[in-house]
């Protein structure tokens, strides 16, 4: 595993780490007595993708993060993690998103959603987060029960390590009313919100969708997922949120970015030909972009030139809105030296540690030898 020199220039914020808990049972402990005994008896469902829908590689994880020591699911074991992943390229903070709780985008059950995601946000927050400083976490969430989803936020605002929201997305748009009880909690806890894909997109009647309708194989839905995220981009913008929430972050987790260069001036283009159709806004749709939304630089796109890609990344603004994230554990992860080899220097601080420090404030460096 190669580490290259920019690794000891800049300090590393990988915001896209996904822990695993080996057996889902080790979360029951966390629940009173009644859910536990309700999940024992009928089993928990982790899983987002509908794998009856078409056929799925169920092992999307690199066979490196499995625990030669311990075994189980890649990703299981954090002495592991902080020895093949944080410590060889120094990365000074890892956000964990934990997957399995994005299983409960399927589920009807309100309040076992409920249940699931706070006993897994105690699960991760007291045996990762309390391991190592430089672990940080984003507390899960879902719009099931948005006034449940508030209540959590709030019940770990303040905790060390604790430095955004895992908004899960279901049916709603970013930009509906029904998410204001979460948003308000977001910006009353100083927390920006993270969003990311779950794997439900495009598989069931609840999940977003993707334009046309449901895609007729795991590989036609994997390239057509960055149209979930413009989507949702947009509908915050026009519908207001921004608005009513000025302080409001969003931290985008793998959508793309590369989008944003069409996007951004068509959605500017319409709004000064008939502002009246997003009557709720009060400045161009990029300057809101520009205010509120960060993107995660993976999956990164993969150009047939190097002269392509550095012109990509050279779009306006964009300096100021990449955030590093590796996927880790994931079979397609990009490590901090691969990202690094490709984006120019000039932004290499901005995307390794200074536009997360912006976003997430001083907390994300709560272990690090570096001081902003």
């Amino acid at each position: 595993m190669s580490v290259s020199i920019e690794m000891d220039r800049y300090p590393i914020v990988d915001c896209d780490v996904h822990p695993m808990v080996d057996d889902v049972s080790k979360v029951l402990p966390y629940m009173s007595g009644e859910w536990r005994r309700f999940f024992e008896v009928r089993g928990i469902r982790t899983h987002a993708r509908a794998r009856d829908r078409y056929a799925h590689p169920n092992l999307t994880y690199r066979a490196d993060s499995i625990s030669p020591a311990k075994g189980g699911p890649p990703g299981c074991d954090i002495e592991h993690t902080m020895t093949s992943h944080i410590a060889p390229f120094n990365i000074q903070s890892a956000l964990l998103l934990p997957q399995q709780p994005y299983g409960i985008t399927s589920w009807g059950d309100a309040e076992a959603a409920h249940a699931f995601y706070a006993a897994s946000n105690d699960y991760f927050f007291n045996s990762w987060v309390a391991f190592d400083e430089r672990i940080a976490m984003a507390v899960t969430v879902s719009p099931h029960d948005p006034k449940a989803a508030a209540a959590e936020i709030r019940r770990f605002a303040g905790q060390p390590g604790v430095v955004a929201v895992a908004l899960l997305l279901m049916d709603q748009m970013m930009g509906s009313y029904t998410l204001d009880p979460i948003y308000e909690a977001a910006v009353e806890c100083d927390l920006p919100v993270a969003v990311h894909q779950s794997g439900s997109e495009g598989c069931y009647y609840a999940s977003q969708t993707v334009a046309g309708g449901v895609p007729r194989s795991y590989g036609e839905r994997h390239v057509v997922l960055t149209q979930v995220g413009a989507a949702n981009v947009v509908d915050a913008i026009v519908n207001g949120t921004l608005e009513k929430f000025p302080e409001l972050k969003f931290v985008m987790i793998e959508w793309g970015f590369s989008w944003l260069s069409s996007l951004l001036p068509r959605m500017d283009h319409f709004w000064l030909k008939d502002p009246e159709a997003a009557s709720k806004i009060k400045k161009l749709p990029s300057e809101y972009v520009a205010q509120a939304f960060t993107f995660s630089t993976q999956p990164l796109d993969e150009t047939d030139t190097s002269g392509e890609l550095t012109a990509l990344l050279e779009s306006p603004g964009l300096q100021e809105t990449l955030l590093f994230s590796s996927d880790y554990p994931h079979y397609d992860a990009d490590s901090p030296d691969f990202i690094l080899r490709r984006i120019p220097e000039r932004m290499r601080a901005a995307v390794c540690f200074e536009n997360a420090l912006r976003v997430f404030g001083p907390k994300i460096f709560r272990g690090s030898t570096f001081r902003p």
